[in-house]
């Protein structure tokens, strides 16, 4: 049995495996469900001052992706799940990595400086490192997707 050599490399050493569908370009036109959970799974959206971080910066995506429109979002305590639709025929068009990156970056930060001013006691990571996504693919499938969002309060206050 040989041993593995220590390599520098730091592209090798922290390179984590992708989820992304490798055929898909997710700079296209489209539309996707996404969710995105908090690190550890910790309840930390039942705290009102987050979830208002959250939701503003949801309605501002569209004023830093002008390709981006909004559709359904929800907010669990652990999680959150919503429908964006992007187009992929502008100039500059954002993928969809790069604006899931911006709205945990910027709710990630918003939460930080809260934390600051407040002198809250609570964690300062919100996200998970990874997220996931569904390419929607037809009317029917949307519509499933608004009603499982729409539907996913009542079914988690029923455990």
């Amino acid at each position: 049995m040989g041993s593995k050599r220590y390599n520098s490399d730091l592209s090798i050493r922290y390179k984590r495996q992708s989820i992304r569908l490798k055929t898909h370009n997710y700079g296209w036109t489209g539309t996707y469900f996404v969710t995105i959970g908090t690190v550890r799974r910790e309840p930390l959206f039942e705290i009102p001052e987050l979830r208002a971080i959250l939701i503003e910066n949801w309605e501002a995506l569209p004023d830093r992706f002008p390709n981006v429109t909004l559709d359904e979002f929800v907010i669990m305590p652990d999680h959150i799940h919503f429908i964006i639709w992007l187009e992929g025929n502008v100039e500059n068009a954002a993928t969809l990595g790069s604006v899931v990156g911006a709205y945990k970056s910027l709710t990630a930060v918003a939460w930080l400086r809260h934390i600051k001013a407040t002198g809250m006691e609570c964690s300062a990571r919100v996200w998970e490192n990874n997220y996931y996504d569904r390419i929607i693919r037809d009317a029917k499938e949307l519509e499933q997707e608004r009603l499982y969002i729409r539907n996913n309060p009542t079914k988690q206050s029923k455990k």
